[in-house]
C-alpha cells in the first residue's frame, strides 16, 4: 500500500527544488499560456503508469513552478517555508479524513478545538467558537451570514421576503469577498455601503455614522458592520474600538477581517495595531499569511457559542450527524460546508515547533524587516513611499529623473523587468492616480541582503530604461 521508496524521486525533487529558491535562481520563469503549454504533459493518457515514472510529470511542475519560498517573493501576502507545516501536510494527506465529524476526524477535531480556543484567548474571546474555513473570504462570508441571522431569526425558512432591505458598512478599502458575500447571501451589492477612509486608508468613522443615519432615513435596516485589520494594498488598521462603540450602540454585528493582520497578536510589541478586536463579534484570521502556513489555514472565531450552529444548521443529516447534541463534538453542523479539509494539523505542529516565543519573534522579526526597507525607499530620491507605513506592507513608487516622464509607466515597466528577469516577484496596485509597488515583508527566508539586493536591481533597471527608452509624460 505505502513504500517509502516510491517517493524518493519526489523528495530529492524537493530537495532541489528548495535548493535552487536562492539568489542565485530565478523566482519564476514566466511564460504565455500558449508556450508553457507545450511544455507540460497536460494530455491525459489512456494507460497509467507506474509510481516511480511519474518524476517526469513532478519534474515539469516544480521546473515551471513559481519559488514562493524564494527569498525575493514579495509578490502575495504569503510566502517562505514552515518545515512543520509541510510535515502536517503530508500527514493530513496520507490520513485523508474529512472534519465534519469526531467519528471519522477524533484526533484532527480536538486539536481544531485547542486552536480556537488559542486563537480565541489571544483575541479576547473569553469561550470563542470556531471553525476552519476555505480562506479568508469563506469566512467573511460566512460571519455575514451569522450577522444576517441574527437580524432576522425566521429567514431560514422564510428567506427575504418581504424584508427591509438589510444594509452592511465596510471600509472603502475592504476586501472585495464583501461584495460578493452580499450578492450570496441576497441582499444585493447595492446593500453594501463603502465607508471613505481617511488619508491612511483607515475607515472614518464619523462617516460611518452619517451612512447610518441615511439608512435608517430610507426604511433600511443597519445590521453588519465590519473593520479591516490590515488593508489589502496599505495594510492599514482600521479604528476598531471606535468602530465597535458605534456598532454596539446602532446594535449592529461587528466583525473584523483580520486575514492578513490579525497575527500581529502574537507579538507583544505589535498587538497594539489590534486595539479593540476584543470588541468584536467575530474575526477571520488567516495563518497561511503573516504565519507562514501552506495555503489554506484561515480561521474564522466568533464571541458567543451558539452563533455558528444557530446559523448553518439544517435538516436532513442525521445520516451523517448521530452525536448526542448535548455533547456537540461535530464539527460539521455549525459551519457551511459539508466535506472539509484538515488544516489545523500543520499549524499545530508548527506551534509545537516554534511556541509562542517564535511566533513572535517572526512577527518581530518580519517588522524590523519592514522598518528597514522603509528607510531603503526614504534614502533614495529616485523612490517615494506614496502612503505610510503601518504594518507589513510598503506602498511606492519610482521618480523619473526628467518631468516629461511618467512616473505610472515607469514603475510598471521596472516591476515588468524584474518579473520577466526572474529577479524578484513583487506586485502592484493603484492608491488615488498613483500606480505603486506594493511590496509585503511576510517571508521568513527574507533578510536585509535580500531587500538590499532588490532596491539594486529597481535602481539599475530605471535608470537603464530611462536612458535606453525615454517616455513622454500622459
Amino acid at each position: 500500500m505505502f513504500n517509502a521508496a516510491d517517493y524518493s524521486d519526489l523528495l530529492h525533487q524537493l530537495e532541489t527544488f528548495f535548493a535552487q529558491s536562492t539568489p542565485s535562481h530565478p523566482v519564476s520563469q514566466p511564460l504565455d499560456p500558449a508556450q508553457l503549454r507545450d511544455r507540460l504533459p497536460l494530455n491525459l493518457p489512456a494507460e497509467g503508469k507506474p509510481l516511480a515514472d511519474l518524476k517526469i510529470e513532478t519534474a515539469a511542475y516544480l521546473h515551471h513552478a513559481v519559488k514562493t519560498a524564494h527569498p525575493s517573493y514579495f509578490n502575495q501576502l504569503w510566502g517562505g517555508v514552515n518545515g512543520a507545516c509541510l510535515m502536517g501536510e503530508l500527514l493530513t494527506s496520507a490520513t485523508n479524513t474529512s472534519m465534519y465529524t469526531y467519528e471519522v476526524a477524533p484526533v484532527a477535531t480536538l486539536i481544531e478545538q485547542a486552536l480556537i480556543t488559542k486563537l480565541g484567548e489571544l483575541i479576547g474571546f473569553t469561550h470563542p467558537d470556531g471553525q476552519f474555513t476555505t480562506g479568508g473570504s469563506n469566512g467573511n462570508l460566512m460571519a455575514m451570514a451569522i450577522a444576517r441571522h441574527r437580524a432576522m431569526p425566521t429567514l431560514k425558512q422564510d428567506g427575504m421576503l418581504n424584508a427591509p432591505p438589510l444594509i452592511a458598512f465596510v471600509s472603502a478599502d475592504s476586501h472585495y469577498s464583501f461584495a460578493k458575500a452580499a450578492h450570496l447571501l441576497g441582499l444585493g451589492t447595492n446593500q453594501l455601503w463603502a465607508v471613505p477612509t481617511d488619508a491612511q486608508g483607515k475607515l472614518n468613522v464619523a462617516e460611518l455614522e452619517s451612512l447610518i443615519t441615511k439608512a435608517h432615513s430610507l426604511g433600511a435596516q443597519p445590521f453588519f458592520v465590519a473593520g479591516t485589520a490590515g488593508t489589502t494594498v496599505r495594510g492599514a488598521y482600521d479604528p476598531l474600538t471606535e468602530i465597535a462603540a458605534v456598532a454596539q450602540r446602532e446594535g449592529l454585528w461587528f466583525h473584523v477581517d483580520g486575514a492578513w493582520g490579525a497575527s500581529v497578536l502574537l507579538s507583544p510589541k505589535h498587538r497594539e495595531l489590534m486595539r479593540g478586536v476584543e470588541l468584536a463579534d467575530s474575526v477571520v484570521w488567516d495563518a497561511h499569511k503573516m504565519m507562514g502556513m501552506t495555503l489554506m489555514c484561515s480561521v474564522l472565531l466568533v464571541k458567543q457559542r451558539g452563533q455558528l450552529l444557530n446559523t448553518f444548521s439544517t435538516q436532513g443529516t442525521d445520516y451523517i450527524f448521530h452525536a448526542d447534541e448535548s455533547e456537540p463534538v461535530d464539527l460539521g453542523p455549525s459551519t457551511m460546508h459539508c466535506g472539509r479539509r484538515v488544516d489545523a494539523v500543520k499549524l499545530w505542529l508548527a506551534w509545537h515547533h516554534l511556541g509562542d516565543r517564535g511566533w513572535a519573534a517572526l512577527i518581530n522579526h518580519y517588522f524590523e524587516l519592514a522598518a528597514y526597507a522603509e528607510c531603503l525607499i526614504r534614502n533614495q530620491p529616485y523612490l517615494e513611499l506614496v502612503t505610510p507605513r503601518e504594518s507589513l506592507n510598503l506602498c511606492f513608487r519610482v521618480l523619473p529623473q526628467s518631468p516629461d516622464q511618467d512616473a505610472n509607466q515607469l514603475t510598471l515597466r521596472v516591476r515588468q523587468v524584474l518579473l520577466q528577469k526572474g529577479l524578484a516577484m513583487v506586485n502592484y496596485a493603484r492608491i488615488g492616480k498613483h500606480i505603486i509597488f506594493r511590496l509585503v515583508i511576510c517571508n521568513n527566508q527574507t533578510q536585509c541582503t535580500d531587500l538590499d539586493r532588490l532596491f539594486e536591481q529597481i535602481g539599475a533597471i530605471a535608470h537603464h530604461l530611462q536612458a535606453e527608452f525615454p517616455q513622454e509624460k500622459t
